[in-house]
Protein backbone atom coordinates (compact mmCIF):
# COMPACT_ATOMS: atom_id res chain seq x y z
CA UNK A 1 0.00 0.00 0.00
CA UNK A 2 3.01 2.47 1.02
CA UNK A 3 4.82 1.49 -2.69
CA UNK A 4 1.15 2.21 -4.51
CA UNK A 5 0.92 5.54 -2.43
CA UNK A 6 4.50 6.46 -3.32
CA UNK A 7 3.99 6.06 -6.68
CA UNK A 8 0.56 7.95 -7.01
CA UNK A 9 2.66 10.62 -5.37
CA UNK A 10 5.21 10.55 -8.32
CA UNK A 11 2.67 10.24 -10.82
CA UNK A 12 1.20 13.89 -9.45
CA UNK A 13 4.27 15.60 -8.93
CA UNK A 14 5.61 14.92 -12.35
CA UNK A 15 1.83 15.32 -13.91
CA UNK A 16 1.54 18.99 -12.12
CA UNK A 17 5.07 20.38 -12.92
CA UNK A 18 4.98 19.71 -16.25
CA UNK A 19 2.14 22.48 -16.39
CA UNK A 20 5.41 25.04 -15.05
CA UNK A 21 5.77 28.07 -17.38
CA UNK A 22 9.35 28.40 -17.00
CA UNK A 23 12.11 30.04 -18.67
CA UNK A 24 15.29 28.39 -19.24
CA UNK A 25 17.40 30.41 -21.20
CA UNK A 26 21.25 29.79 -22.54
CA UNK A 27 23.68 32.88 -22.12
CA UNK A 28 26.99 32.87 -24.19
CA UNK A 29 29.12 36.03 -24.64
CA UNK A 30 32.80 37.16 -25.20
CA UNK A 31 35.56 37.07 -22.56
CA UNK A 32 38.98 38.14 -23.34
CA UNK A 33 41.54 35.94 -22.88
CA UNK A 34 44.67 38.19 -23.49
CA UNK A 35 45.48 36.50 -26.40
CA UNK A 36 44.01 36.02 -29.92
CA UNK A 37 41.14 35.06 -30.22
CA UNK A 38 38.72 35.71 -27.06
CA UNK A 39 37.17 33.01 -25.20
CA UNK A 40 33.32 32.02 -25.20
CA UNK A 41 31.59 32.62 -21.57
CA UNK A 42 28.61 29.75 -21.51
CA UNK A 43 25.72 29.82 -19.07
CA UNK A 44 23.06 27.38 -18.27
CA UNK A 45 20.15 29.54 -16.56
CA UNK A 46 16.81 28.23 -14.95
CA UNK A 47 16.67 25.19 -15.97
CA UNK A 48 14.70 24.02 -12.64
CA UNK A 49 12.98 27.28 -12.61
CA UNK A 50 9.73 25.78 -12.40
CA UNK A 51 10.53 22.44 -11.22
CA UNK A 52 9.54 20.12 -14.10
CA UNK A 53 13.10 18.64 -14.63
CA UNK A 54 13.34 18.34 -11.34
CA UNK A 55 10.37 16.65 -10.64
CA UNK A 56 11.05 14.27 -13.38
CA UNK A 57 14.61 13.45 -11.48
CA UNK A 58 12.82 13.02 -8.31
CA UNK A 59 10.42 10.38 -9.25
CA UNK A 60 13.39 8.25 -11.14
CA UNK A 61 14.18 9.76 -14.56
CA UNK A 62 17.84 10.10 -14.90
CA UNK A 63 18.51 14.11 -16.38
CA UNK A 64 20.69 13.98 -19.51
CA UNK A 65 22.04 17.40 -20.24
CA UNK A 66 25.00 18.13 -22.91
CA UNK A 67 26.47 21.64 -23.52
CA UNK A 68 28.35 22.34 -27.02
CA UNK A 69 30.23 25.10 -28.00
CA UNK A 70 31.37 25.64 -31.49
CA UNK A 71 33.97 27.96 -32.95
CA UNK A 72 32.81 29.17 -36.30
CA UNK A 73 34.68 30.42 -39.29
CA UNK A 74 32.17 32.79 -40.89
CA UNK A 75 32.07 32.58 -44.81
CA UNK A 76 30.39 34.01 -47.68
CA UNK A 77 27.95 30.93 -48.30
CA UNK A 78 28.06 29.09 -45.00
CA UNK A 79 30.02 29.00 -42.10
CA UNK A 80 32.28 26.11 -40.71
CA UNK A 81 33.25 24.81 -37.60
CA UNK A 82 36.92 24.49 -36.82
CA UNK A 83 36.71 23.45 -33.31
CA UNK A 84 34.12 21.85 -31.02
CA UNK A 85 33.86 21.95 -26.87
CA UNK A 86 30.99 19.11 -25.16
CA UNK A 87 30.55 18.62 -21.88
CA UNK A 88 27.77 15.92 -21.37
CA UNK A 89 26.66 14.48 -17.77
CA UNK A 90 23.39 12.98 -16.16
CA UNK A 91 21.99 14.10 -12.94
CA UNK A 92 20.16 11.30 -10.86
CA UNK A 93 18.51 11.63 -7.48
CA UNK A 94 19.42 8.85 -4.30
CA UNK A 95 15.85 8.44 -2.77
CA UNK A 96 17.26 7.06 0.33
CA UNK A 97 19.91 9.81 1.25
CA UNK A 98 18.19 12.53 -0.71
CA UNK A 99 20.79 13.47 -2.27
CA UNK A 100 21.89 13.91 -6.49
CA UNK A 101 24.47 12.58 -8.20
CA UNK A 102 25.78 14.10 -11.24
CA UNK A 103 27.66 11.65 -13.57
CA UNK A 104 30.19 12.07 -16.36
CA UNK A 105 32.82 10.63 -18.01
CA UNK A 106 35.14 12.06 -15.52
CA UNK A 107 33.64 10.49 -12.56
CA UNK A 108 30.47 11.36 -9.72
CA UNK A 109 29.97 14.50 -7.49
CA UNK A 110 27.53 14.18 -4.91
CA UNK A 111 25.11 16.42 -4.78
CA UNK A 112 23.50 17.46 -1.29
CA UNK A 113 20.22 19.47 -2.01
CA UNK A 114 18.48 21.05 -4.63
CA UNK A 115 20.13 24.65 -4.44
CA UNK A 116 23.77 23.32 -4.84
CA UNK A 117 22.36 21.76 -7.83
CA UNK A 118 20.80 24.50 -9.31
CA UNK A 119 24.04 26.31 -8.80
CA UNK A 120 26.15 23.26 -10.42
CA UNK A 121 23.91 23.52 -13.20
CA UNK A 122 24.01 27.22 -13.74
CA UNK A 123 27.92 27.55 -13.64
CA UNK A 124 30.24 29.66 -15.97
CA UNK A 125 32.14 27.67 -18.27
CA UNK A 126 34.54 29.58 -20.06
CA UNK A 127 35.51 27.63 -23.49
CA UNK A 128 38.60 28.81 -25.30
CA UNK A 129 39.05 27.18 -28.63
CA UNK A 130 41.69 27.05 -31.34
CA UNK A 131 40.94 28.68 -34.91
CA UNK A 132 42.74 27.40 -38.05
CA UNK A 133 43.11 30.39 -40.16
CA UNK A 134 42.74 34.26 -40.03
CA UNK A 135 39.26 36.02 -40.60
CA UNK A 136 35.94 36.68 -38.80
CA UNK A 137 34.88 34.11 -36.45
CA UNK A 138 32.03 33.53 -33.66
CA UNK A 139 31.21 30.84 -31.59
CA UNK A 140 27.69 29.22 -31.46
CA UNK A 141 26.15 27.44 -28.18
CA UNK A 142 23.19 24.84 -27.62
CA UNK A 143 22.42 22.99 -24.82
CA UNK A 144 20.49 20.05 -24.55
CA UNK A 145 18.31 18.84 -21.28
CA UNK A 146 15.92 15.56 -21.45
CA UNK A 147 14.84 13.33 -18.89
CA UNK A 148 15.26 9.88 -19.95
CA UNK A 149 12.83 7.66 -20.86
CA UNK A 150 12.44 3.84 -20.06
CA UNK A 151 13.63 3.10 -23.48
CA UNK A 152 17.09 5.56 -22.61
CA UNK A 153 18.26 4.17 -18.96
CA UNK A 154 19.95 0.90 -20.74
CA UNK A 155 22.18 3.01 -22.73
CA UNK A 156 22.90 5.67 -19.84
CA UNK A 157 23.59 2.75 -17.61
CA UNK A 158 25.84 1.06 -20.11
CA UNK A 159 27.71 4.64 -20.54
CA UNK A 160 28.52 4.81 -16.73
CA UNK A 161 29.13 1.27 -16.68
CA UNK A 162 31.92 1.47 -18.80
CA UNK A 163 33.51 4.09 -16.47
CA UNK A 164 33.05 2.33 -13.05
CA UNK A 165 31.01 -1.05 -14.03
CA UNK A 166 31.00 -2.06 -10.38
CA UNK A 167 29.06 1.11 -9.27
CA UNK A 168 26.72 1.30 -12.57
CA UNK A 169 25.68 -2.38 -11.71
CA UNK A 170 24.61 -1.24 -8.00
CA UNK A 171 23.00 1.77 -9.04
CA UNK A 172 20.94 0.19 -11.97
CA UNK A 173 17.19 0.51 -11.44
CA UNK A 174 14.98 -2.62 -10.03
CA UNK A 175 11.91 -3.15 -12.04
CA UNK A 176 9.75 -1.52 -9.60
CA UNK A 177 11.20 1.87 -10.75
CA UNK A 178 11.05 0.91 -14.19
CA UNK A 179 7.59 0.16 -13.93
CA UNK A 180 7.02 3.54 -12.42
CA UNK A 181 8.49 4.95 -15.19
CA UNK A 182 6.56 3.42 -17.84
CA UNK A 183 3.40 4.38 -16.27
CA UNK A 184 4.77 8.16 -15.71
CA UNK A 185 5.61 8.30 -19.65
CA UNK A 186 1.97 7.63 -20.93
CA UNK A 187 0.86 10.09 -18.08
CA UNK A 188 3.03 12.92 -19.32
CA UNK A 189 5.16 13.59 -21.93
CA UNK A 190 8.52 14.08 -20.59
CA UNK A 191 10.57 17.65 -19.95
CA UNK A 192 13.22 18.27 -23.06
CA UNK A 193 14.75 21.38 -24.09
CA UNK A 194 17.16 22.82 -26.85
CA UNK A 195 18.86 26.14 -26.47
CA UNK A 196 20.74 27.52 -28.95
CA UNK A 197 22.61 31.28 -28.53
CA UNK A 198 25.78 32.74 -30.43
CA UNK A 199 28.22 35.49 -29.82
CA UNK A 200 28.99 38.55 -31.95
CA UNK A 201 31.64 38.08 -34.36
CA UNK A 202 35.65 38.85 -34.31
CA UNK A 203 38.37 38.59 -36.22
CA UNK A 204 41.37 36.13 -36.15
CA UNK A 205 44.41 37.77 -36.43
Amino acid sequence: MRRAAGLAAGLLLVAGSLAGQGRPRLEVELRASGSDPPQAAVRLRDLLADEQFLGAIRSGFPLYVALIVELREQRALWDRTVDRWVWEYVVLHDPVRDVYLLEDADGTEEIPDRAVLERKIESVYVVGLAPRGRGPHHYRASARARTLSDEDVDEVYAWLRGEDAERADRERPGFLARTARRVLVQVAPLPRITLEGRTEGFEVR
